[in-house]
């Protein structure tokens, strides 16, 4: 299932692949808060990222542009 398609519903497990920085924002809290219970989530991280973060990213250029 898809972090989109699971927003509203309530999982057992959740099994995250975080291998690759594929998310828009506020997706990662999405797919963590929709699992009943904290010790069912799996993480899969890049063995290659030791920091073992993600980045949110903020594109300045984008935000400047509106008008509010």
């Amino acid at each position: 299932m898809t972090i989109n398609k699971s927003q509203g519903q309530s999982v057992k497990h959740v099994g995250l692949d975080l291998q690759s920085g594929v998310f828009s924002h506020g997706q990662l809290y999405v797919a963590l808060s929709q699992c009943t219970s904290g010790d069912r989530i799996k993480v899969i991280l890049d063995p290659e990222n030791t920091s073992r973060k993600t980045e949110n990213i903020v594109y300045q250029e984008i935000l400047n542009g509106l008008q509010i």
